[in-house]
């Protein structure tokens, strides 16, 4: 078996971790699988991880941005001395724009789960505008590197190729999924009128926009709202909600699960999204969902059949989607049924197949050329 190296920033929980934490699970059959990261956190994730993954963190921990560069550093070079030979796929922004680095190998694979050469515009994380436009030059730049790209999202490769003026790139497409052991609808009887969201600090994720709808909705549709729980291992301290609010630290799929499970209305209010797993887990589960139309969500979320859209960072719009399904249980439980028949369509294994075919046509390709 060859090796399969995928390159993460950490280890903690996120999106685009479980991507590849998923992916790992289903192809250590068939590779043998590696997830590599520098050691710049201590943080973990709560994700079940197949026995034959090997993971590997490097360097000290990095307590500063110059330690957690040399950590970035020495990941890729222990990457392009030892692993030459091996399928190496990186999805991290940032990290991204270190794969020059590793110069002799030939199976190096970009895959791109968010507007990359956006993601960064909030100021959350790189506060300073000198430092998002250097990155966005970088960005751009390494748009161009000799790498295989992977795109989770017709939206993402559509930024892609708007944004590096480029048509030469095939579309290859890999989806987030589903483990449909864990996200399932558990309950048959009707359930009680709860929401729930996933709540992130990260201004793009629009958690502001939810906390000011609440307090422009009405009295009469906030009455029959027993519950709000919001799923996040942040402080949340920042943002008001109602006093019924209740902040989950979830330990682990199941507990995630569970919320979706006592909840009728799933909401997602990210300006965009690459893809917007959350609300397919939703779906999953049996939850009517509301979701800003933020792009990646496409895939899956079709407007008054399978949910309700609304615009990215309208509050009045927001209020009126709940208020629709707060006080039309009829309306909100054909969602909840149409949901649940499009999230079966997406399982770990279908998209571990996507990329064992991308990496396997590649592989065709190459060894096709002539010397």
């Amino acid at each position: 078996m060859t090796d399969l190296v995928f390159i993460t920033p950490s280890l903690k929980i996120g999106g685009g971790n479980r991507v590849f934490f998923e992916l790992a699970n289903c192809l250590a059959d068939v590779f043998l699988v590696r997830i590599i990261c520098p050691n710049n956190s201590e943080e973990s994730n709560t994700f079940d991880i197949n026995p034959l993954v090997t993971i590997e963190k490097f360097g000290r921990l990095g307590k500063n941005k110059f330690q957690k560069i040399a950590n970035i550093l020495k990941v890729f070079k222990m990457i392009s001395s030892k692993f030459y030979d091996a399928t190496i796929i990186v999805s991290d922004p940032i990290m991204c724009l270190f794969l020059r680095r590793i110069k002799k190998n030939k199976n190096l694979y970009r895959f791109i789960q968010a507007d990359d050469y956006r993601i960064f515009d909030d100021g959350y994380i790189l506060k300073s505008r000198i430092l998002i436009k250097i990155y966005k030059a970088l960005c751009l730049k390494s748009y161009h590197d000799k790498v295989k790209f992977i795109f989770n999202s017709k939206y993402v490769y559509d930024s892609f190729c708007q944004d590096s003026r480029r048509s030469d790139v095939p579309y290859n497409l890999v989806y987030p999924a589903i483990n449909h052991d864990v996200f399932y609808n558990m309950f048959s009887s009707d359930r009680q009128m709860n929401i729930c969201l996933v709540g992130r600090k990260h201004p793009w994720k629009g958690l502001a926009t939810l906390s000011k709808t609440f307090q422009i909705l009405s009295e009469s549709v906030k009455s029959k709202i027993k519950g709000i729980f919001i799923i996040s291992h942040e402080d949340l301290s920042e943002f008001e909600f109602p006093l019924n609010t209740v902040i989950v630290k979830p330990t682990n799929d199941i507990d995630i699960s569970m919320i979706y499970n006592k909840s009728l209305i799933f909401i997602s209010t990210s300006w965009w999204e690459g893809f917007g797993l959350p609300g397919l887990e939703a779906m999953a589960c049996g939850c009517a969902v509301i979701t800003s139309d933020s792009g990646g969500c496409r895939e899956y979320a079709v407007d008054r059949e399978n949910c309700l859209y609304f615009t990215p960072k309208n509050n009045e719009e927001l209020a009126e989607k709940i208020e629709t399904l707060v006080t039309n249980f009829d309306f909100a439980k054909k969602l909840s049924e149409k949901g649940m028949k499009t999230a079966k369509k997406f399982s770990w294994k279908n998209s571990a197949v996507q990329l064992k075919k991308i990496i396997e046509n590649y592989k065709i390709t190459s060894e096709a050329r002539p010397c």
